[in-house]
C-alpha cells in the first residue's frame, strides 16, 4: 500500500510539474505575444511622430521648427521617445530614424523600432517598422519651376543656391545672398516645354517632365531626374467672408499698413482688399499684412514698397507684376517674408539694376528678367509658365525656404527577420538594431 501510494504521489508530482512547466511556458508565450503586439503599436506611434513633422513642413512650417527636438546628421533625423512603462512592469523604448527629413529627398523613409524588456528579465521583444514615402514638392520645393513653357538662360546666366538662415532658427535672422556662401544646390524643374541654357549653367539638380528634351550634361552640375512630375497647387485667395477681420481699401492704398486702429484677423495677419495697383506704401515693423487685389503690382523707384525685415507681406493679384529699372523689393529681407501670387496670363517682368527677394508664383504667365548691371539679384523661388533670364540676372534659390510639400506612403514594411535586422542596422548606421 505504501509503495502504491508513493508511486501515485510520484506520478501526480510528475503530472503537476509538467502542467506547471506547460503553464509557465504558455504564460511566457502569451506575455511575449502581448508584448510583440504592444511593441508594434509603439513603433507605429514613432512613425506617427515623424509623419507629424513631415505634415508640419507641408503646411509651410520651417524645417527647424517642424523637427524641433530631433537630433540631426546630414539629411537624417533621429529621436528617442520618452520611456514607456507597460503592463506587467515591462519597460519600452522607442527610437525613430528618418532619412531625408529636410525635404531634400524625393523618396524619404521612416524607421521606428520599439524594444520591450519583459518584467521577468527575458530577452527583449523588438518590432521594427519602415514607412516609405514619396515627396510631392509644392511652392518653395524648387528654386525655379517652369510649368509649361521654356526655361531660357541667355548669355552666362546661372542658377545656384544659398542658405539665408545658417542657424536654422525659426525666428531668423535671415541673410541676403550669398549668406554663408553660394552653393551648387539649385533645384530647377521644367514640367513641360523646353530648356535653353546657352553658355549658362544650373549649379545643382534638374528635374524634367517626360516630354522635355534633356540638355547636355554640361548644363547642370548635379543630377538629372526624368521623367519627373509634380503638382504645385495655386493658393485659394482669401475672401472676406472667411476672415474674422478684414478691410476694403477700394481704389486707394494708404501710405502705411496696417492703418492706425485696424485689427488683425484671428491668424494675426491684417487683410486688405483693393482694386488699386499694389505699390507705394510701407509695412509697419513687426506686422504681417496680406493684400488681395484685382489689379497689378507695378513697383518703380518712384513707387516703392518698404518691407521691414521683421514683417511679412503676402500679395494676391489678378494682374501682372513688374519691377522697373533700379527698383528693389525686399532686397535685405527673407524671401519667405514676401510672397507674390498672380493668376494673370500677362507677362511679368524685372528690369535692369533690380533686386527681388521673394517667393513668386505666376503659373499662367511668362516671367522675364533682363539687365546688365552687377547689382541685379533674384533670390528666393520663382514659379511661372516660362522663365527667361539674361545678361547678369542670376537665380539664387534660398534653401531656407519652407518646403510646402505633400507626402504619400508608397510602402509599409514590418521588419522582423535576421536579414531584416541587418538591413535596419545598415540603413540607420546601427542607430537601430
Amino acid at each position: 500500500m505504501l509503495l502504491a501510494a508513493m508511486l501515485l504521489a510520484t506520478g501526480l508530482a510528475i503530472v503537476l510539474g509538467s502542467y506547471l512547466t506547460l503553464s509557465r511556458t504558455a504564460l511566457k508565450v502569451a506575455h511575449r505575444t502581448f508584448f510583440s503586439n504592444d511593441a508594434a503599436n509603439l513603433a507605429e506611434a514613432g512613425v506617427e511622430d515623424a509623419l507629424y513633422c513631415f505634415n508640419l513642413m507641408g503646411t509651410g512650417t520651417a524645417v527647424a521648427t517642424a523637427w524641433s527636438g530631433w537630433t540631426f546628421s546630414g539629411v537624417n533625423a533621429m529621436k528617442t521617445l520618452p520611456t514607456f512603462n507597460r503592463d506587467q512592469n515591462a519597460v519600452a523604448v522607442v527610437k525613430v530614424y528618418v532619412n531625408g527629413y529636410d525635404g531634400s529627398d524625393a523618396s524619404p523613409f521612416i524607421m521606428a523600432q520599439a524594444v520591450v524588456t519583459p518584467f521577468d528579465g527575458g530577452a527583449p521583444v523588438i518590432r521594427t517598422v519602415q514607412l516609405m514615402l514619396r515627396r510631392h514638392p509644392g511652392t518653395g520645393g524648387h528654386g525655379v519651376v517652369v510649368q509649361n513653357g521654356a526655361l531660357t538662360m541667355n548669355n552666362s546666366t546661372y542658377a545656384d543656391s544659398y542658405i539665408s538662415n545658417p542657424t536654422a532658427s525659426p525666428t531668423g535672422p535671415w541673410s541676403v545672398y550669398p549668406a554663408a556662401g553660394a552653393r551648387s544646390l539649385a533645384s530647377v524643374a521644367v514640367l513641360a516645354g523646353s530648356t535653353s541654357i546657352a553658355s549658362g549653367q544650373i549649379k545643382g539638380n534638374l528635374y524634367l517632365g517626360s516630354t522635355v528634351t534633356s540638355p547636355p550634361t554640361s548644363d547642370y552640375t548635379g543630377t538629372l531626374t526624368k521623367p519627373y512630375s509634380a503638382t504645385f497647387p495655386f493658393p485659394t485667395y482669401p475672401v472676406a467672408a472667411d476672415l474674422s477681420q478684414s478691410y476694403n481699401l477700394a481704389a486707394t492704398i494708404p501710405a502705411t499698413l496696417p492703418r492706425a486702429g485696424d485689427l488683425p484677423a484671428a491668424d494675426g495677419r491684417y487683410y486688405y482688399f483693393t482694386t488699386a495697383s499694389v505699390r507705394s506704401f510701407s509695412v509697419t515693423a513687426n506686422t504681417s499684412v496680406s493684400i488681395i487685389g484685382t489689379s497689378t503690382m507695378a513697383i518703380t523707384t518712384a513707387t516703392p514698397i518698404t518691407l521691414p525685415t521683421t514683417s511679412t507681406l503676402y500679395v494676391y493679384l489678378t494682374g501682372a507684376f513688374t519691377l522697373g529699372t533700379g527698383a528693389s523689393l525686399n532686397a535685405s529681407g527673407y524671401a519667405g517674408a514676401l510672397r507674390i501670387y498672380t493668376s494673370t496670363a500677362t507677362a511679368c517682368t524685372v528690369a535692369d539694376n533690380c533686386q527681388l527677394v521673394a517667393m513668386f508664383h505666376a503659373p499662367n504667365a511668362a516671367f522675364t528678367a533682363t539687365g546688365a548691371t552687377a547689382a541685379n539679384r533674384l533670390s528666393g523661388c520663382f514659379n511661372a509658365k516660362s522663365v527667361s533670364v539674361s545678361s547678369v540676372q542670376y537665380l539664387h534659390y534660398d534653401e531656407s525656404l519652407p518646403v510646402y510639400a505633400t507626402y504619400e506612403m508608397t510602402r509599409y514594411l514590418d521588419l522582423q527577420s535576421v536579414a531584416d535586422r541587418a538591413t535596419v542596422a545598415g540603413l540607420t548606421g546601427s542607430y537601430l538594431r
